[in-house]
């Protein structure tokens, strides 16, 4: 059977998704990439409202040694722009440029808490340390999507010493696998401080990816025509090579015994092989054993009891602004991507036992009750402030700016205030505090210069993408996760308990980003790959 006559059908047109069609379409297979919304992209998307351009999904790009090699292998060119972090706590704010610039954050962190500065300087320097693993991680583009073989003087100078280095850095960051909570616990006396450097990240975060992420930041870039655009690239390469994408198309059943899937009108769709690049939950939901090799069965039952009772991890709450200033302001004030915190004092118990009472007595709080907790959480969290029109001056009618300000919010939460009928009003409550406390600290008095306002929530985010808990990054951190987890293992992480059907995404691999769930997307259609060789063998 020639490549070009077997059906490979990928559920969901995300980046995963969209990377696999593309290899796959390249090497001349029959690919229908099939998503249930209404355009390609899933949480990475750019929309337009009243001449301003907002990001649905992240605010800008990590390359990690893989989004621009994989691209430029697939032949894809395309324009970015840097994209510099800032980070602000209070009044104190400065923008990293280099690693060098940890030595600000330290200097900052000491202003903040004198009475900490021992304990400052041991994070820091184990800061510096983890990032410095982490540079190795990202130092070469990965060697799978770079032809090295033509420079063998660059093979034995670098490229193999630097192997060794990574394996170090792996084994280095085992040591580190622990959630950033119970590490700080046992280095910090202070719990504001402690606070400050976690409320950055998903609860439970691994020390080793939290503390080593000061040189991610310097990894950061930003596409022409905003984050959207790479999978409107990645679209119509697929197109380009003959692949074919149908959307509105919701996949309700997998029949792994026809080798079929199913949608919502009845529709069947035969293939030879299919990846799952969608939430997984939805995955082992829709799978019907019937007709299945009981050994094969016997491995899916315990595979979907696993991922049916994980938990995705938080979601966001982003709130969206045209403001009537010019990015000039914007620029002076943070820049065009800024973690920032308008407290010194931290979440501590807000975003704890708290937040997880509130939620456990929900019924028995008053609305007074519930807007008290949330004023406390919203002054107190950390807020990732993004100003595409600081990037591409096209992303904004001139003289104006559009924002995004977004925290990481619980999806249970919100799921009650929606089930208690009040979910519009919440909405407008925390828009409402937000903008105050910007009004009140980074941004002074811009509510006078608000045009606009609109925002969306885990559940908006659950709605549009389907991903389960409205995560955007795959699995909670607070339970052992349900995928594979070492970056040793990734290859491993998009098989699945039956053969011809492999699982790629956010969902595949924790944690997991855009580079993750490309190279996950990859990894699926090298499995297909090789599959395919063995048959015909």
């Amino acid at each position: 059977m020639k490549s070009q006559n077997k059906k490979i059908v990928i559920v969901g047109a995300g980046m995963a998704g969209l990377t696999a069609a593309a290899y796959l379409a390249r090497e001349k297979y029959n690919v229908l990439v099939v998503d249930k919304n209404d355009k390609v992209g899933g949480l990475v998307s750019t929309f337009e409202n009243d001449g301003f351009f907002f990001d649905s999904g992240p605010r800008a790009f990590v390359n990690s040694g893989i989004v621009k090699p994989m691209l430029k292998d697939l032949g894809i060119e395309w324009d970015f722009y840097p994209n510099g972090i800032s980070i602000g706590i209070e009044d104190q704010l400065f923008r990293i440029n280099s690693m060098e610039d940890l030595q600000e954050y330290k200097r900052i962190l000491v202003h903040l808490y004198p009475e900490s500065r021992a304990e400052i300087d041991q994070i820091i320097a184990i800061m510096g340390q983890l990032s410095e693993y982490t540079q190795v991680l990202y130092e070469f583009d990965n060697p799978n999507f770079v032809d090295f073989k033509s420079d063998t003087k660059f093979i034995f100078r670098k490229l193999i010493p630097w192997t060794f280095k990574f394996l170090h850095a792996l084994r280095k960051f085992d040591q580190y696998n622990k959630p950033m909570e119970d590490f700080l616990q046992s280095h910090l006396s202070n719990r504001s401080l402690m606070d400050i450097l976690i409320q950055h990240f998903f609860r439970k975060t691994p020390t080793y990816f939290a503390l080593g992420y000061f040189y991610v930041y310097l990894d950061y870039f930003y596409p022409r025509r905003g984050t959207g655009a790479l999978s409107s690239l990645l679209k119509e390469k697929v197109l380009a090579l003959g692949g074919v994408i149908k959307l509105n198309t919701h996949i309700t059943e997998i029949v792994p015994s026809a080798s079929k899937v199913i949608d919502s009108n009845g529709i069947e769709y035969p293939y030879d092989y299919l990846i799952w690049a969608a939430d997984l939950k939805t995955m082992y939901r829709s799978l019907n054993p019937a007709g299945l090799d009981e050994k094969i069965t016997a491995k899916i039952e315990p595979e979907s009891q696993r991922i049916q009772s994980s938990k995705g991890a938080e979601s966001t709450f982003i709130l969206h602004l045209g403001v009537n200033r010019p990015p000039s302001y914007f620029r002076q004030n943070g820049g065009e991507h800024l973690f920032y915190t308008p407290s010194k004092q931290g979440l501590g118990e807000t975003n704890q036992s708290e937040r997880l009472s509130l939620i456990e007595d929900f019924d028995q709080k008053s609305k007074i009750e519930i807007l008290a907790w949330l004023e406390k959480y919203l002054k107190l969290n950390t807020y990732e402030i993004s100003v595409p029109a600081l990037r591409d001056s096209t992303l904004a009618p001139e003289g104006q700016t559009g924002l995004m300000v977004s925290c990481l919010f619980d999806y249970q939460l919100i799921k009650k205030v929606e089930k208690a009928g009040w979910y519009e009003e919440f909405k407008e409550a925390v828009e409402n505090r937000v903008i105050r406390i910007l009004s009140e600290s980074i941004y002074k008095n811009i509510d006078k210069d608000i045009l606009f306002k609109f925002s969306s929530t885990p559940l908006t985010i659950q709605k549009s993408s389907g991903s389960s808990e409205g995560a955007i990054t795959g699995w909670s951190f607070e339970t052992p996760p349900p995928v594979i987890n070492q970056l040793k293992d990734i290859p491993k992480s998009v098989l699945t308990p039956v053969s011809n059907i492999y699982q790629a995404g956010q969902w595949a691999y924790s944690p997991a980003g855009v580079p993750i769930a490309m190279l996950t997307g990859w990894y699926a259609t090298q499995s297909i790959l090789k599959h395919s060789k063995k048959k015909q063998a």
